[in-house]
């Protein structure tokens, strides 16, 4: 078991989550541009401080970045993002404005988060792919990330103060058979009460097992405790003993919030399995979040999770899910006596014939979608023989399951694009 963990306040590897993150731009295979640099160098005066025209003060970096916006970033936008979203669904519509800094600014502070600038290449306006939209060409993806690395630039030189929170480092114990709960099986338990003063109970639960070089987390969920809990976009970070800290890559939680009261049932977070890519098993772990606190009754609504929505292409779902994984995962994740595989994945129900009990089953199953890299889907990675998780069921051979993962797919990239 793991407990009291607290959060790192002091001057260590991990100084900050922005600091942390610096590692992540420094090792991703798409090399910074240096345009956004030479501008703020071309723009500094005898002061480092310049008026916009407008009245307002603007360091070097600030003007470059706005001039990043309007040079290279808007013209992206109003080519291949604006016809859907600067309209009136206040869901989506990140793009309004009556002029470019008007954009930037409803861009800059949309809710969920659709520009990360603590991890840029993490930003859901670059790794959205394919939907009801286009995805970017490689040239518009570029002149995007070029922006938000200046507005990072700029973010970090007005001195914005990085106010997530985080575990210590802990060593994760490792799955290597058997089921949850089993001596070789251990359940993580993650105290994130500490990191509030005066909060106790809240943890973060796991169950890990390793991979040839990754980490494959399932059954992970929090539990509120007898406050309750509020979080917002949990980061997994890999903690080498020796060398830099590695952020999750994907950041696949970047829109996620949990509101739970005191006395809920825990609740799976973004479908309750993981696949990490270069988390060595043999790393320490430290969990970064926007924010932790206690329960929040905002106005009475009560408590939610967002980062999540329910299945949108039934048909899809019946016409090429539904019979492959009743035949291979039904025995376990629909049977009733097999608490922790429907723990994993609860698909009672599969063989059903009506839509509305199927439409529970595909709203569970799409939890388990890794959106951001569909191969990394949890039911796609535990039954694989390639893969060395200790899944109870693996297919035969590789082929048996190719034609699995083909069918499965077919609906897979449907609620991909329909998102």
């Amino acid at each position: 078991m793991l407990g009291g963990l607290i959060a790192n306040k002091g001057t260590g590897a991990l100084k900050s989550r922005k600091a942390m993150l610096d590692t992540l731009m420094r090792h991703l295979p798409m090399v910074r541009l240096s345009v956004g640099a030479f501008v703020a160098l071309a723009l500094v005066g005898c002061s480092g401080l310049i008026d916009d025209g407008g009245g307002e003060t603007l360091t070097a970096e600030e003007q470059a970045a706005r001039t990043l916006f309007s040079q290279k970033a808007k013209p992206v936008l109003d080519t291949s993002c604006a016809s859907c979203h600067s309209g009136s669904d206040p869901t989506v519509a990140f793009l309004q404005g009556a002029n470019p800094m008007e954009v930037r600014e409803k861009l800059m502070s949309f809710d969920p988060q659709v520009v990360n600038l603590e991890a840029p290449t993490s930003s859901r306006l670059l790794t959205k792919g394919a939907h009801s939209g286009p995805s970017l060409l490689a040239t518009q993806a570029s002149d995007l990330l070029e922006w938000i690395s200046a507005e990072r630039d700029a973010a970090n030189v007005t001195g914005n103060g990085d106010t997530s929170l985080k575990t210590e480092p802990f060593t994760p114990l490792l799955c290597t058979a058997g089921v949850p709960g089993d001596p070789t099986c251990p359940i993580n338990l993650v105290d994130i009460s500490s990191l509030v003063e005066g909060w106790a109970g809240a943890k973060i639960k796991f169950v890990a097992q390793p991979l040839s070089q990754d980490l494959y987390l399932t059954n992970l969920a929090i539990e509120g405790g007898t406050e309750g809990v509020y979080l917002e976009h949990p980061l997994f970070v890999s903690v080498p003993l020796d060398g830099q800290p590695i952020p999750d890559t994907l950041d696949r939680y970047f829109d996620v919030k949990i509101n739970m009261k005191a006395g809920d049932e825990p609740q799976p977070i973004g479908g309750g399995s993981a696949a990490f890519i270069n988390f060595t098993p043999g790393n320490r772990l430290a969990i970064h979040f926007k924010v932790v606190d206690r329960y929040r009754d905002e106005g009475g609504m009560g408590g939610g999770i967002t980062g999540a929505t329910g299945c949108k292409k039934l048909a899809e779902f019946k016409a090429n899910a539904k019979t492959p994984l009743q035949n291979s995962c039904g025995s376990c994740h629909a049977n009733a006596g097999n608490a922790n595989a429907r723990g994993a994945m609860d698909i009672t129900g599969v063989n059903a014939t009506d839509d509305a009990t199927l439409q529970n089953v595909c709203n569970q199953v799409r939890t388990r979608i890794n959106f951001t890299d569909t191969n990394q889907s949890g039911f796609f990675i535990a039954p694989n023989p390639a893969q060395g998780t200790n899944h109870p069921f693996k297919f035969p051979a590789q082929g048996n399951f190719d034609t699995f993962k083909a069918a499965v797919d077919v609906w897979v990239q449907a609620e991909k694009t329909a998102q």
